[in-house]
């Protein structure tokens, strides 16, 4: 990693005579794959000023890369990345433009992603441990992970072993670098962190017979509450429990005397219903704390007060979460204050059945749903170089929010990929807020109202790349859409590059691509994309549209409808392009894939192949001609394929004694 100033890190190289009137700071930022570059001149320069970039293994003698142009996200600032590297590599990246005395080379190192392990003591924590023990093996484990984080040193190992444990803690210490402190389960053992509440036994009278509503006492105001281990609809108030507002099968209310529940339907609850509400707040709070490793744990169940969440990083760095499975806390992981360079992979993500709620309940109701798998709170701080990849998140609200809402402290340098994201009742990915040199690249977003939500995405760059968008569709009467720029925002949305995806529905009367109002977006630039719709495969309903759109292929199964722009129906191409201006190079096909129901590769013969556009440093490894459009190049697949799909994990569903 390197993240430091430019006197520290830069040679200067007498390779070119133009002359500049000043030189710029520069920061570099790497994560595994990828370096993010930002450029900060004293005084802005001419208009007209471009950087270019070039890059190199540090051990190559092949000519150099070109690299994609940086952008500039202010009057003086420039900032962009480079793609597709190998962890812990040295590369070597040459800046070249009007406004340098000297092309400027900089030498940068990739992340290692092979994590240190532990070498330490091993405490263990059994379900019939006791605090009172050492913790030295499982005859003598501990009761709690509490009292086993109080003794654990870096270097150490917390084994968790088969059970549940209802608790919350906060980690007293670091580990470091090369002794990290690591918490996990017993290997081939599932151990679940459950914030239920076990000491909750209800004793239901009817409160309103005719509303169905049932209450039983409760000195607790929990935000969540479970019905058989499934999320129940918290209702803001009893007014709109009673009246049931928003339509629901059933919902809670909680005043800290009584709990007030209307159970499915209004029936009278019964027998088979184990109706829980938790206890904490958060699982695990990693508050100024560095190199901690969670692995291979269940965490359920959390949201007694506000901010429900399963692990909460706050000012928290190098610390890594691995192969665990978060269910019904609204957040699995939350990130605030100058969190940076941690990392979530191989992790499951589910809230149901909340994919299957109304929308409008969430979004008019009580906010704590409309959260995700992965989210970032706004801060003053920024988090950089976070990485949120090989994750599979499903029956969720929201799949995950990256961008922080105060623009003093974006989210830069995030990568986001990898990650398999379905069955979302509104957004998948939200960029919300303000972000710089963040990559959303080679994931799946399927079945959803929206798969990006860039809605603001203010400073920029923004990349999403060579994803696949499958099953949009509409919910509460709005159609759905791949990227979102929508947005009530004083925020402007800029520089957002859109390359290489495919995006595919099937179902009834959604567009390939839609652009709603103007929401004040700059530097929209969409090239070799494939957006296949059901209803106009492009559509905007504003009248001002500073974008850039290019060597797209628009297709749609309805007859005469190819592109609606402010207002103007086009159905080819050429005519669009020459009313509008967009996509001169346009393609109008079917793209012919190799199953449109289950596989998005381009089928031999396909019109698409062959058909893009070179994108210096996106896609360069093309095969053939010319690049693909969409996102898989044909004859290069292994490249580009997903990772296989997690299974969906079972939940937990115990009764609290």
């Amino acid at each position: 990693m390197r993240h430091i100033a430019a006197a520290t890190l830069t040679t200067i190289l007498a390779l070119s005579p133009i002359k500049a009137q000043q030189m710029p700071s520069i920061v570099t930022t790497a994560t595994f794959n990828n370096i993010g570059i930002d450029l900060t001149f004293a005084n802005a320069p001419d208009t007209a000023t471009c950087i270019a970039v070039s890059w190199n293994p540090v051990t190559s003698s092949l000519p150099w890369n070109t690299g994609h142009e940086l952008s500039r996200v202010a009057s003086n600032r420039f900032a962009g990345s480079v793609f597709w590297l190998t962890p812990n590599t040295s590369y070597a990246i040459r800046l070249s433009g009007t406004m340098l005395s000297r092309d400027t080379v900089i030498t940068v190192t990739t992340r290692s992603d092979v994590f240190p392990q532990p070498q330490g003591t091993t405490y263990h924590v059994a379900e019939n441990g006791s605090d009172s023990r050492d913790g030295s093996s499982l005859a003598q484990a501990f009761a709690t992970l509490g009292k086993a984080v109080t003794v654990a040193n870096a270097g150490a190992t917390i084994l968790l072993h088969a059970g549940h444990y209802y608790e919350a803690v906060s980690l007293p210490r670091s580990g470091t670098a090369q002794a990290p402190i690591c918490i996990r389960n017993a290997p081939g053992e599932t151990a679940v962190l459950d914030g239920r509440d076990t000491a909750f036994h209800p004793s239901w009278n009817v409160y309103d017979a005719g509303a169905g509503v049932y209450r039983t006492a409760c000195n607790a105001v929990p935000q969540l509450a479970y019905r058989n281990g499934q999320h129940v609809f918290a209702s803001p108030t009893l007014d709109d429990l009673t009246s049931n507002t928003w339509d629901m099968t059933e919902g809670f209310f909680a005043d800290g005397s009584y709990l007030y529940v209307r159970f499915p339907g209004g029936r009278a609850p019964s027998a088979a219903d184990t109706f829980q509400i938790p206890r904490y707040t958060t699982a695990i709070t990693v508050a100024g704390r560095d190199y901690i490793q969670i692995k291979g744990i269940e965490i359920c169940c959390y949201g007694l007060d506000e901010y429900p969440r399963g692990i909460y990083f706050d000012g928290a760095s190098f610390n890594l979460v691995d192969s665990c499975f978060f269910h019904h806390s609204c957040i699995g992981v939350a990130f605030k204050r100058a969190c940076r360079f941690n990392t979530v992979q191989h992790s499951s993500f589910t809230e149901a059945p909340i994919d299957t709620w109304n929308w409008s309940a969430v979004k008019e109701g009580t906010g704590y749903y409309e959260a995700g798998g992965v989210v970032v709170y706004g801060s003053s701080s920024a988090n950089i170089g976070n990485v949120i990849r090989f994750n599979h998140l499903y029956h969720m609200f929201d799949g995950s929010h990256l961008y922080s809402e105060d623009e003093t402290g974006p989210t830069s340098n995030m990568d986001f990929h990898h990650n398999l994201i379905e069955y979302v009742n509104d957004d998948c990915v939200e960029t919300d807020g303000a972000g710089t040199n963040c990559r959303i690249y080679n994931n799946t977003f399927r079945n959803f109202l929206t798969g990006v939500s860039v809605a603001p995405a203010a400073g920029g760059p923004t990349y999403i790349m060579r994803n696949l968008f499958t099953g949009w569709e509409t919910h509460d009467g709005y159609v759905g859409y791949p990227v979102k720029f929508n947005v009530g925002s004083d925020l402007t949305i800029d520089w957002v590059y859109i390359y290489h995806n495919t995006c595919y529905t099937a179902i009834a009367g959604q567009p390939g691509f839609l652009f709603k109002q103007y929401s004040y977006w700059n530097n929209i630039i969409s090239r070799n994309n494939i957006y296949a719709g059901t209803n106009y495969a492009l559509e905007s309903t504003s009248n001002r549209n500073p974008v850039d759109f290019d060597y797209d292929n628009l297709y749609t199964t309805a007859s005469g409808k190819l592109v609606r722009w402010s207002g103007n129906s086009y159905t080819t191409i050429s005519a669009f392009y020459n009313a509008e201006g967009q996509e001169q190079h346009g393609l109008n096909h079917n793209p012919e894939f190799i199953n449109p129901s289950s596989d998005f590769h381009l089928a031999t013969g396909s019109p698409l192949i062959d058909s893009g556009v070179v994108i210096p440093g996106v896609n360069d490894d093309y095969f053939g001609a010319r690049p693909d459009i969409g996102k898989y190049e044909h004859g290069l697949e292994s490249i580009t394929t997903p990772p296989r799909p997690r299974s969906e994990k079972p939940f937990s569903i115990v009764v609290c004694p």
